[in-house]
């Protein structure tokens, strides 16, 4: 089975001359399917089963081939999405690459190099946030922030949603409501049914809304969307406006507590200033005062310094709201590569802030001036998770064995596109002659940011099981070569090379008759 493998992969790749080197890519005619095990969304992986078994996914209805629709295809919008999803693949035979590059690129050579370039999206770009704002968008924040907290904050026609619960039973029978009116009879719903909503009224479609729509519910390739996905991404809509009305209490309890502190100062200023104005001598006082305070000045003035720059680090650094997720650590050390600890940011006020374990759920209470010479990395604000894996394997393995190892994990990654961006990469890191073995990282980009760390660590313990499984069927691992052991019995005590003391066979024989008398 490996060799007729390994002769299937022969004939699939595709070897093209890059600069002073070779690259190799797949064809795109067929798939690579290894013995026993499957590389599509529909393999044994814990999570893959629990969404088929909640979603009872049966392909033999009359679902139609492709998700998108007609009028999103003639847009452009499944051509682009399969292409954000999956790295370009060079067409099977010479004449079918040319008709493809004459119609995308109009060169073969440029598609050559977008398939072997990697994967990229576009950042958001913002608006400036120091622009000023109108009466009217003060007025329109007002009342969205006042719909948060009502008991339809997804409007009426999705159903109530006051409390977690109620959005998902809202977001349940949004979903078989809107099946119902799709025509095809399998538990999938097509993309085509929510792209109706980003038509405006003169039957224009908005394609900055069709984006919007594919970020939020990532369909699959074919354009199609299971309850559970579905269910999952109205979800995260939710608990994102949740945490961001949080902040916003939070915030206001902060301006609050600034608000104290510049009326006291203000207050104590036009006292002074009304007291001159009357004819009051108050310099003399005020020296006295000063004088009085300066003795005190140095128990007062490290603390005064702490919360100087804790005032600094809420009001201008700003590094976290309430619901991210933080990890401290000193800006001086490297931070590891599998991830930081982090903290759950509960509460925030002018002098202290109050965190929660992620991992035990223990409470703590940091200082703001102690926070504030401390690197913060916040989960939250992060970009997408890069997950490594690790792999080793022996150095007598050829290399073919190891592209028929790269594709099977590259078919993994591409068939989940709701779990992974892109496969980042596939290289030796170490290579260990006289340990017998080349170890190989496979570098990986997540859909979820750290934030979110749970299906992170599910999906890497998934890819872990499915590179073991691989490695196994493709006999592939790796085991240490034998030490040799030298033993060897002297009579008598003394002393070693090393300074240390070798034990005679008599005292061994001691040792052996402890552990008889033991068995007795």
């Amino acid at each position: 089975q490996v060799a007729h493998l390994a002769r299937q992969m022969e004939s699939q790749v595709v070897t093209s001359h890059v600069s002073s080197g070779y690259a190799y890519t797949m064809r795109g005619s067929k798939n690579i399917a290894l013995p026993g095990m499957t590389t599509d969304s529909e393999d044994d992986s814990p999570t893959q089963k629990s969404r088929k078994s909640f979603d009872e996914l049966s392909r033999g209805g009359s679902a139609p081939q492709n998700g998108f629709g007609q009028s999103l295809l003639d847009a452009g919008i499944g051509s682009k999405l399969v292409s954000s999803l999956s790295r370009p693949r060079l067409e099977s035979s010479q004449s079918a690459r040319l008709k493809a590059s004459k119609k995308r690129f109009g060169s073969s050579s440029k598609l050559e190099i977008m398939a072997l370039l990697e994967e990229w999206e576009e950042p958001d770009i913002k608006t400036n946030a120091a622009s000023k704002a109108s009466i009217k968008d003060i007025l329109q924040f007002r009342q969205a922030v006042s719909l948060m907290s009502d008991l339809y904050p997804f409007t009426p026609a999705f159903g109530p949603a006051k409390t977690r619960p109620m959005c998902v039973e809202s977001s349940e029978e949004l979903f078989l409501r809107l099946q119902r009116g799709t025509s095809n009879t399998s538990p999938l719903l097509p993309f085509e049914t929510l792209s109706e909503i980003a038509y405006d009224g003169d039957g224009t479609l908005i394609r900055d809304k069709v984006k919007a729509l594919i970020k939020l519910f990532r369909p699959d390739r074919k354009g199609f969307l299971t309850k559970l996905d579905f269910v999952s991404s109205i979800d995260n809509v939710y608990k994102d406006v949740r945490l961001f009305r949080a902040s916003l209490s939070n915030a206001s309890s902060i301006d609050d507590s600034f608000e104290s502190i510049i009326n006291l100062v203000f207050y104590v200023a036009a006292v002074i200033i009304i007291l001159l104005i009357m004819g009051f001598q108050m310099w003399e006082p005020i020296l006295s005062f000063s004088a009085f305070f300066f003795s005190f000045s140095f128990m007062f003035g490290p603390a005064s310094s702490k919360y100087f720059e804790g005032i600094l680090l809420i009001f201008i650094r700003r590094p976290y709201d309430i619901g991210d997720k933080i990890a401290l650590s000193d800006p001086a050390d490297d931070t590891s590569a599998g991830g930081s600890s982090t903290w759950f940011v509960e509460k925030v006020s002018l002098f202290t802030t109050t965190v929660r374990f992620a991992t035990t759920n223990e409470v703590a209470t940091y200082s703001n001036g102690s926070l504030a010479r401390l690197r913060v990395i916040n989960a939250k604000r992060s970009p997408k998770a890069i997950i490594y894996v690790y792999m080793k394997f022996g150095s007598d393995v050829s290399f073919q064995m190891i592209k028929v190892y790269q594709t099977a994990i590259e078919n993994f990654v591409k068939s989940r596109p709701r779990e992974w961006t892109q496969l980042n990469g596939f290289r030796a890191t170490r290579v260990e002659m006289e340990l017998n073995f080349v170890e190989y990282v496979i570098v990986a980009t997540h859909r979820e940011m750290w934030q979110n760390v749970g299906p992170i660590l599910q999906s890497k313990a998934d890819l872990d099981s499915f590179s073991l499984e691989v490695s196994k069927k493709l006999n592939l691992r790796y085991q240490n070569p034998p030490k040799p052991v030298h033993l060897s019995l002297t009579k008598g005590k003394k002393a070693d090379e090393s300074g240390g003391e070798s034990y005679g066979q008599s005292e061994i024989q001691q040792v052996a008759d402890l552990f008889g008398d033991a068995d007795e």
